[in-house]
């Protein structure tokens, strides 16, 4: 039988349980997630009110002014360029060497020192500072939670364990504006004024997310320390590489190796295909973005993981999440269902998150993002239409504003179901071992950017202004995807379409030596060398089989 149709045999007979040692560290892992969601709109129910709260305006009861449009987007938008900062330190070699699980909780300490810093400020100034802090923390946790639940998660439920890491970005944004309902719109007049928990509530508001971010911490410190396979082989630790893979498929490592058992010769092969990346990369010296950029191999997947970064933030998502309650209100909702319209948006929001994550495996990733970006398109172009006020004139009064909320919903659901649950989890597989981690770095810079000019720049947008410009954007990120996009459902972490093995030989970075030999031959060669070797490598002589857990 050939290789691969032994290794195909071998893997149908994994079947990774649902809840087990991976599902507990995917859990720990998506507070980070949680914590994103929750960071990028918790100022859209009390922004207007700190406004107010410091009278940025010049009086005690106005908060909509040039001076606090420019406050608030400096503030919403300031925990963007944090993240950028947080992903361009993602990328440095020293840091991608300590590994996902330990960059999450020095995530960790970055939120938390947010949270205090906004919880306790006295000004616009503290609370940049703040919101930066909590953008570095954001920055490393965005690359570093996605990367770790691919490496940890068996590869049969890797796509959905990954959707998980947008699930709860959406139950943190859930959970972000639900908490500001208790508040009260802003004043609407001289003769009004704040008080009670308005005065104060939006402190509790800020500072919540160190209660999660020590949580965290101290999961991954204290009760699930461990770390993916593939960073225990590239640190040599063979023989708890191999305990952590047969543990996430709810096995546990035989006294003896009985290669003749299909799940376990499959589990076998999968840590031969860590460690074979991991040497290879060994072989290479750093290899920076800049020069994977003309790299005949790499180069594709590295533009186009820049391109859906970019479009991911510049489709407008986080600008209109940040600022839906200001947007609503120019779409006719009424001031005291603001909050409420935007916590319904949100639930659906959620509920879309979550159906994703079943589809993410069955659809593919292509199908995914298609689908998403064309109803995002389409959401864009109806708001468009009912705002118009030709429109509203053949509409029954006080149709426009729920038409318009009704429209933005579907519009973020559809990113839930394509960039938002697909991105991060395509750019982890799109790119060898060798550039991953600069690679994402570099992509989680271009996102950052990009969500920066987008909050910042939507506060001074009206809603009909911003229909156009992100419908035109996802028009665009549309076309782009149908004609770049290939799908990646089902490959190995090493061996993407984009970058295949057998296309190795062709990269001059990756095989410097002997850039004219066909990769596959080379490996071919390596492979009858070092089969038997890897084979009883931590292991005794055939014989047994895998103890279920």
């Amino acid at each position: 039988m050939p290789p691969s149709s032994a290794r195909s045999v071998a893997e149908d007979a994994l079947a990774p349980p649902a809840v087990g040692l991976a599902g507990r560290l995917v859990g720990g892992a998506v507070m980070s997630s949680f914590m994103f969601g929750y960071s990028i709109c918790v100022l859209n129910s009390c922004g207007e009110l700190i406004s107010v709260n410091f009278e940025w305006c010049g009086n005690d009861w106005q908060s909509d002014c040039i001076a606090s449009r420019g406050s608030q987007g400096l503030i919403n938008a300031s925990v963007y360029l944090g993240a950028a900062l947080g992903a361009l330190l993602s990328g440095r070699s020293w840091f991608h060497a300590l590994g996902s699980r330990t960059q999450l909780v020095l995530s960790d300490v970055y939120f938390a020192a947010g949270a205090v810093i906004c919880a306790l400020s006295a000004g616009v100034g503290t609370l940049i500072v703040g919101r930066f802090a909590s953008g570095l923390g954001l920055g490393i946790s965005a690359i570093a939670t996605p990367m770790f639940v691919a490496e940890i998660s068996p590869r049969e439920r890797r796509g959905s364990n990954c959707a998980m890491h947008g699930v709860f970005i959406t139950l943190g944004i859930l959970a972000s504006i639900a908490f500001g309902i208790p508040q009260s719109p802003p004043p609407s007049g001289p003769g009004e004024t704040l008080s009670g928990l308005d005065v104060w509530y939006w402190r509790g508001l800020l500072g919540f997310p160190l209660i999660v971010s020590v949580i965290q911490a101290l999961f991954f410190f204290f009760v699930c320390p461990v770390d993916p396979p593939s960073l225990l082989v590239a640190r040599g630790e063979m023989k708890m590489a191999r305990s952590v893979l047969y543990r996430t498929y709810g096995l546990e490592v035989p006294e003896k190796m009985n290669l003749s058992n299909k799940g376990q010769a499959a589990l076998e092969l999968q840590l031969k295909d860590l460690k074979e990346a991991v040497d290879t990369a060994k072989t290479i010296p750093r290899i920076r973005v800049i020069q994977a950029m003309f790299d005949p191999f790499l180069r594709t997947a590295v533009f186009l993981g820049v391109g859906l970064a970019a479009f991911q933030q510049l489709c407008g998502i986080n600008g209109l999440m940040a600022y839906s309650n200001s947007l609503f209100a120019d779409a006719g909702i009424k001031p005291s269902l603001l909050t409420l319209a935007s916590t319904l948006m949100a639930s659906a929001n959620v509920l879309a998150s979550i159906f994703s994550s079943r589809l993410v495996d069955h659809w593919g990733r292509r199908k995914l993002l298609l689908f998403g970006a064309f109803c995002q398109t389409v959401a864009m172009a109806l708001v468009t239409f009912f705002i118009d006020p030709r429109a509203q004139a053949m509409m029954p009064p006080g149709t426009s504003g729920p038409a318009a909320v009704v429209c933005f919903t579907i519009f973020v659901m559809s990113f839930s179901f394509g960039l938002g649950a697909v991105t991060w989890l395509y750019l982890s597989e799109i790119y060898p071992m060798e550039i991953r981690g600069p690679s994402l770095s570099a992509c989680g810079v271009v996102n950052w950017l990009a969500s920066f000019i987008v909050v910042f720049g939507t506060r001074f947008l009206t809603l009909q202004s911003a229909c156009h410009v992100f419908g035109m954007v996802c028009f665009v990120g549309l076309l782009g995807t149908y004609v770049w996009v290939v799908e990646t459902k089902g490959c190995s972490m090493d061996d993407s379409p984009l970058t295949p093995k057998s296309g190795r030989g062709s990269s001059p970075l990756l095989t410097p030596n002997s850039p004219n030999i066909p990769y596959k031959k080379m490996q071919d060669e390596e492979d009858e060398d070092s089969d038997e070797e890897f084979s009883l490598e931590g292991a005794a002589t055939p014989a047994g089989g895998v103890k279920a857990k």
